[in-house]
């Protein structure tokens, strides 16, 4: 076996800073270096930037400096990887530097998407991906006296900044290409309900629409939509998705997939010295097991850790993605786990749900919101393979990830009958109407009915070994 002394890690985001700090961590004596772009320091927490865009937090409030690699031993260069050879094992940078690796990790991340449309390039034209975009987007606003702001995609992050830059006292136009709202992770009965709240707060909402161009001369000045309208706008900012920087892997003829670089169950790609991680891949989705995106930051925080394990001769899968995600607008929190009604009918499944309303504190609390959790189930296993929740309140958002732990461990509604959440009049929903639970309840007559049986309904007769 061939002895294991430097790695290489290309990338310094949630991935690849995760991946060479575990193996720093785990294993001190290896010799670990970081290659990253030139202007890029320290780690930053990405899903600060529409709080940096909006005024709300600092840059350097959301950073961490170099010196979380320096203290560890970590080597930084800061010259952008070109080129891989992979019979000779090293890399290239563009300053024609050459770096040998026992083993290599690519956490290249991923780029905002471009629209193809014209006026694209005019000044007042934003993506939304660094700390860089997120000041510019900032003293934009600041230093032009913006009044009127295209957001291009209302998905999480472009409801997300929505809202944020709404408290400037602009007016807001969001135009979203499809019939709803964050429709990739909520079906349309919830969307509808946050629809319906977006147009409360003054954002003017346009679905079934597209940006067809950006009129201006050098800078923005209005959108012309699809439809034929033209808005007037001095700013327009595109939070129309990402897209995998796989160009160092397609050099290296490393295997592509339709959304990303295809990794095997441990993340190596096709190369088994080359592994790689973050908005980069290609996921498996945990229920159809089809190919997906899976650019969310808790994805490549767990990936990166998890390659420095492997590195190190361990073997544990990655497991398939639920995707479980969470963002706010105004005073609403949104959150979803697994997949939706629509996705589960294109993937032949035949479902059922429910939905339940519960408050967020118990019932004598005045400070109590009200929220809607909002449950998904395979007709067939009675497995739960999805989950929704609107709330009024920050609190009941930790049910989603009870949720998608209950996906993942393959929960049935029976099970869910008897979960069991922790307790408090100002912290919890009275125990009597804890959303999950009472969802379940209300749910399995339908799926099992009242037959009695000699063991108990379903498989609760039983014991699981562990």
């Amino acid at each position: 076996m061939e002895r294991l002394r430097r790695v290489i890690i290309v990338g310094c985001s949630g991935a690849g800073a995760l991946a060479a700090r575990a193996i720093k961590r785990l294993k001190p004596s290896l010799d670990v270096t970081i290659i990253r772009e030139q202007e890029e320091k320290g780690l930053l927490t990405r899903c600060a930037t529409p709080y940096i865009a909006s005024g709300n937090v600092t840059v350097d409030s959301s950073y961490k400096d170099d010196s979380i690699f320096t203290r560890q031993g970590i080597k930084l260069v800061n010259v952008k990887a070109i080129g891989i050879d992979r019979k000779t094992k090293r890399i290239t940078t563009a300053d024609g530097a050459t770096y040998h690796y026992d083993k290599l990790v690519l956490a290249t991340g991923a780029k905002p998407i471009i629209l193809p449309i014209s006026g694209v390039t005019l000044a007042g034209v934003f993506t939304l991906r660094t700390s860089g975009d997120a000041i510019n987007i900032l003293n934009w606003i600041n230093s032009k006296r913006v009044k009127n702001v295209v957001i291009v995609g209302a998905g999480a992050i472009g409801i997300e900044i929505a809202y944020l830059i709404a408290q400037h006292g602009v007016r807001i136009i969001l135009i979203e290409m499809l019939a709803h709202v964050m429709q990739r992770f909520l079906d349309a009965d919830m969307s509808k309900e946050i629809e319906d709240y977006i147009n409360t707060r003054g954002i003017d909402l346009r679905l079934n629409q597209r940006v067809r161009s950006i009129a201006g001369q050098r800078e923005v000045e209005g959108v012309r939509l699809s439809s034929g309208e033209r808005i007037k706008a001095e700013m327009v900012i595109i939070s129309g998705g990402i897209q995998p920087n796989i160009e160092l892997a397609q050099k290296a003829n490393l295997q592509i997939g339709r959304f990303g670089l295809k990794v095997n169950d441990y993340l190596q790609t096709s190369d088994p010295d080359i592994f790689a991680a973050g908005d980069l891949i290609e996921y498996k989705n945990f229920i159809t097991a089809k190919p997906m995106f899976g650019q969310l930051r808790p994805n490549a925080v767990i990936g990166g850790r998890l390659i420095a394990k492997n590195i190190l001769g361990y073997r544990i899968r990655f497991p398939g993605l639920i995707n479980n995600f969470a963002t706010k607008f105004f005073d609403k929190s949104i959150a979803g786990a697994g997949i939706t009604e629509l996705e589960a009918r294109r993937n032949g499944l035949d479902i059922i749900s429910i939905k339940q309303d519960s408050i967020s504190k118990h019932s004598m609390m005045k400070e109590r919101k009200p929220y809607t959790v909002k449950l998904i189930f395979n007709k067939r296993t009675k497995r739960i393979i999805g989950g929704q929740i609107i709330s009024d309140s920050e609190c009941p958002i930790k049910h989603i990830d009870v949720i998608a732990l209950a996906i993942r461990c393959g929960l049935t509604v029976l099970d869910l009958t008897t979960l069991r959440c922790a307790g408090q009049p100002e912290l919890s929903p009275d125990p009597g109407i804890e959303p999950i639970s009472l969802a379940a309840e209300n749910l399995y007559p339908k799926l099992y009915g009242y037959k009695k049986r000699r063991r108990g309904y379903g498989d609760t007769g039983k014991r699981r070994k562990f």
